[in-house]
């Protein structure tokens, strides 16, 4: 993601800083409607002959600052229309992948040596940002060499297959762009976490308890001998490891 972030923008980027929320609000249940465009951008994507918005400029030649969120300057709907449009190529090479990778007549991996695809693929982060098209095709390349861990011939003890509702909860997700620290930053993303754990916990007989999503294999050992150390001896925090 940032490789791709640094290709479009450049190699000199700014962050934002990170809001801070009011205290955590406990809640027992929650209903919203389904996310809509606001009527405005709506009714701006819609010319007085009831058709799309037409861009004057092919979308390939343009920067990732004529985007939203960076461009606030201007046609708000002209803009909406060219993120759209953007995403819609995106989204099609994305699909376009899924179809390939399902043909069992394809090949599970392009394979290249370092050296001949450091020859196909420019991987180089410039001091200037590259218009939409070279990220297109960076998306492209990078789809096409990669290995096809969804191919049906492709076996794997951790990445094997592609579960398509899966894949749009992660497009979800990432639109979202959040995290799971607090209620205020993610209050849909908290509860499902913690049904998601509750029924886990159910699987395996626990019927009270409280649980954590660890980040791999090896953190959760860590987790475990931790807290049958601390089962064992309870007391280590206060007194050590020495008694």
């Amino acid at each position: 993601k940032q490789w791709y972030q640094r290709r479009v923008m450049g190699s000199v980027s700014q962050t934002a800083p990170a809001s801070q929320g009011p205290p955590t609000l406990a809640m027992t249940s929650i209903q919203v409607d389904p996310p809509t465009a606001p009527e405005n951008i709506k009714k701006g994507l819609l010319d007085s002959d009831n058709k799309t918005y037409k861009l004057e400029q092919d979308i390939g030649t343009m920067l990732y600052d004529e985007l939203w969120p960076v461009c606030q300057d201007g046609n708000s709907t002209e803009t909406d229309a060219k993120t759209r449009e953007f995403l819609k190529r995106v989204v099609d090479i994305l699909l376009d992948h899924i179809t390939i990778q399902n043909d069992r007549g394809t090949k599970i991996v392009d394979f290249h040596t370092p050296e001949q695809l450091k020859e196909v693929i420019d991987s180089k982060i410039p001091d200037e940002p590259l218009n939409l098209d070279q990220l297109l095709v960076d998306c492209k390349d990078t789809l096409k060499y990669q290995v096809k861990t969804g191919h049906p011939r492709f076996f794997n003890q951790l990445s094997c297959g592609l579960d398509v509702t899966s894949l749009a909860g992660e497009w979800l997700t990432a639109a979202a762009n959040t995290n799971m620290f607090t209620y205020e930053i993610a209050p849909v993303f908290i509860l499902m976490e913690h049904e998601c754990l509750k029924k886990m916990r159910e699987i395996i007989g626990f019927e009270n308890g409280d649980s954590i999503l660890a980040p791999g294999g090896s953190v959760s050992n860590m987790y475990a001998l931790m807290i049958a150390r601390h089962k064992v001896f309870p007391q280590h925090k206060k007194y050590g490891m020495r008694h």
